[in-house]
């Protein structure tokens, strides 16, 4: 990672930083306004639109730096993740008869991301960066439209039946994610054997 700040103190990073920032304050909105779900969702939506902006802003402006590829995909998995718990422990993943599902989902979810954690640690202690892949990319975007979907600032249910399938979705697109770094680490730590 840059040792030189100009050279990550940037407008994209910057976005990332404010990310993770909004996280509680979506979580204090989320439990505090229980009757305004509208507000904790409109900060979700805002936290979503700056992962948006935050990427292309850096592909645009050549401003791809280790620090962002590191966190950018860290805070999208902590925006993610602290929703879910939210959503999961008031029954809004799955639909009744499946309530099962809302623990299923977030703690397959935790566990993945720990997994993820563990690999990119050993990663950076061997000086490698592991970006977030399309897939995981995929897996952001299926979880923020779910969300979105599920959101209890509305009362249709027709969304929320739709948003069940997308989080369902989003969760197994997931999975794949991490299959697919689980080999990309591995093919990069053997290039380095061999060098």
């Amino acid at each position: 990672m840059e040792n030189d700040t100009s050279k990550w103190i940037n407008v994209p990073n910057c976005l990332t930083i404010l990310r993770m920032l909004l996280i509680p304050v979506f979580l204090i909105a989320y439990d505090r306004l229980p009757e305004k779900r509208y507000i904790s969702m409109c900060i979700f939506a805002l936290a979503s639109a700056t992962d948006c902006l935050d990427g292309y802003l850096a592909r645009k402006n050549n401003q791809i730096t280790s620090f962002g590829k590191l966190c950018d995909p860290l805070a999208d998995k902590l925006m993610v993740l602290s929703i879910l718990f939210c959503l999961a422990f008031d029954g809004y993943l799955a639909p009744e008869k499946y309530s099962f599902l809302n623990m299923v989902i977030l703690i397959s979810m935790l566990v993945k991301e720990f997994i993820m954690m563990c690999g990119s640690m050993v990663m950076l202690q061997k000086g490698v960066v592991v970006q977030a892949n399309k897939l995981g990319k995929a897996a952001t975007c299926l979880f923020v439209l779910g969300i979105l979907l599920v959101f209890p600032w509305h009362g249709v249910d027709a969304l929320h039946s739709v948003g069940h399938v997308v989080v369902v979705l989003a969760a197994l697109t997931s999975i794949c994610a991490l299959v697919s770094y689980v080999f990309s680490c591995v093919k990069k730590l053997n290039a380095l054997k061999i060098n």
